[in-house]
């Protein structure tokens, strides 16, 4: 997969590979719903034997007309994870567009003309509602823009217990922590990447060493609490149980930290690339009062992570 950034008025000399077929969207998540959008522009790339190209954007467009700030600002897949998801999905080219408001500000046939038509689609494939310019930029009236130089395939809303699959509803069960839904909602668990780097080591003198994970503060995550993950390193996935919190048991005023604690696991892990799959939230952060109530609970975390592997082996 060839990815090709592009930004806002294209140059002169930029070429693209000719013809495509050309999906539309920001596509944050990658959810059931973009992977039926991506999906059925494969289908079309294979009856007519051409490539699949995405036009996607560097970063969410709400940047351009409004202040994001804390969670709004983050991403449920940043865009190394989101390009390899389109490859999984056989996508052969990804353009990536700097959204800018001279970007947006285009008329929609000034972009059809110097982006869509430029690109060579043969077919534009794209959700129902995926918008495109500042006024009458609808998936409707797509086909009028073309001018007869490429065909519009408009894909509905897919639906999960009778709501639209979306990235917004996606956000929302992840911010509730509801990562079962979260996970039938994308198709897989929700899943960050990130480098082990020492912590404070409190873990450790517990008893229950952790790799402490530095991750992008771009990345969206789940809420505070205790979770059951998987943790791969070196290509292999290893059970554990995992805190997002600020360590109150020890103060007030902690940073967030993400830590794992991986079951009957003893290996150094400093510096290790790895990712961690959030399963299921087994409770809010609390705050105990001294080490050894706190020591008390993280045994009964131990057996319910322990518990919960062995159902899903059984």
């Amino acid at each position: 997969m060839k990815i090709i950034k592009l930004a806002y008025p294209l140059e002169a000399e930029q070429q693209f590979p000719a013809p495509v077929v050309l999906a539309m969207g920001f596509f944050d998540g990658v959810h059931l719903g973009h992977q039926n959008v991506i999906n059925r522009a494969k289908e079309i790339a294979l009856e007519r034997q051409l490539p699949l190209a995405i036009l996607t954007y560097d970063h969410h467009p709400a940047l351009v007309y409004q202040k994001l700030t804390g969670d709004s600002a983050r991403y449920l897949t940043l865009h190394p994870e989101k390009y390899r998801l389109f490859e999984l999905l056989g996508v052969d080219y990804v353009y990536e567009v700097n959204y800018d408001h001279d970007f947006q500000a285009q008329a929609p046939q000034t972009f059809v003309d110097n982006f869509i038509v430029r690109m060579g689609a043969a077919v534009v494939v794209a959700g129902f509602d995926h918008t495109y310019g500042t006024k009458d930029a609808a998936m409707a009236n797509l086909g009028e823009y073309a001018h007869h130089r490429f065909t519009v395939e408009t894909v509905p809303a897919l639906l999960l217990d009778e709501k639209k699959v979306s990235s917004t509803r996606v956000r929302r069960n992840l911010s509730d922590g509801h990562l079962e839904t979260v996970r039938r909602l994308l198709g897989r668990p929700f899943e960050i990447s990130g480098t082990v780097v020492h912590g404070l080591a409190r873990g450790r003198t517990l008893g229950f060493p952790t790799a402490n994970v530095q991750y992008d503060d771009l990345q969206r995550m789940p809420p505070l609490g205790v979770y059951i993950v998987l943790m791969q390193i070196d290509h292999q996935w290893y059970p554990g149980m995992a805190s997002i919190g600020k360590n109150v048991t020890f103060g007030d005023q902690n940073p967030v930290t993400l830590e794992v604690n991986l079951l009957d696991f003893q290996r150094n892990l400093y510096g290790k690339q790895i990712q961690v799959q959030f399963l299921k939230k087994t409770r809010n952060e609390v705050k105990y009062q001294g080490e050894a109530a706190l020591i008390d609970q993280l045994n009964r975390d131990e057996q319910e992570t322990r518990n919960f592997f062995q159902s899903r082996e059984a």
